[in-house]
C-alpha cells in the first residue's frame, strides 16, 4: 500500500513511514496535480482537507481526527492496512526511502559514544545519510503499534 497524504498531515506520513509504509508527501493544490501524482503512482490520498475528493481513478481518506493515533487507526481500520512488525522502522522517517543496514564501525563517529557502546544494529537512510538505531522511541512506536494492531483486529 502507498499513500500520498497532504502537507497538513506531515506528522501521519512520518508515523505511516515508521510502520513500513511508502508515505510521499504533497500540497494539496492544485488539486489536479495531486490526483495525477496519486493516479500515476498508485496511491491512496490521506488529507484533512475537504476539497480533496475522490474519483473514479483515486481513492481519499479524509482524516475524521486532529489526533495522530486517531488519524493511524482511521486509516489502518478504513483500509484493513496490516500492521507488520518485520516492516517496521525499515523507511527513513524523513525521506521515505528504505533504510540499508550499516556495519557499527562506521558510524562510530556519526552517534553519541553512549549510543555507539550500548547498541549493536544500525540503519542508515541511503538518501539523507540519517543513522537509526533501536533506542526509547523505537520502543515507544513499537507500543503504539501493537495497541493499533489489537484494535484494528477488534474493529
Amino acid at each position: 500500500m502507498r499513500f500520498l497524504v497532504t502537507e497538513e498531515c506531515i506528522r501521519l506520513a512520518r508515523w505511516l513511514r515508521l510502520m513500513g509504509y511508502d508515505a510521499a508527501t504533497a500540497s494539496a493544490t492544485p488539486l489536479s496535480a495531486l490526483y495525477r501524482l496519486a493516479h500515476n503512482e498508485a496511491r491512496v490520498v490521506v488529507t484533512r482537507n475537504r476539497r480533496v475528493q475522490a474519483g473514479r481513478l483515486v481513492r481519499v481518506i479524509h482524516l475524521a481526527s486532529q489526533h495522530l493515533e486517531e488519524q493511524l487507526r482511521q486509516v489502518a481500520q478504513e483500509l484493513s492496512l496490516p500492521i507488520e512488525p518485520s516492516k517496521a522502522f525499515s523507511r527513513c522517517d524523513v525521506c521515505n526511502v528504505a533504510v540499508e543496514p550499516i556495519e557499527k564501525a562506521r558510524v562510530k563517529d556519526r552517534v553519541p559514544p553512549y549510543v555507539f557502546q550500548t547498541q549493536q544494529a544500525f540503519h542508515q537512510c541511503p538518501a539523507c545519510h540519517r543513522i537509526y538505531w533501536a533506542a526509547t522511541h523505537y520502543q515507544r512506536a513499537r507500543q503504539v503499534f501493537d495497541r493499533l494492531r489489537q484494535e484494528v483486529r477488534r474493529a
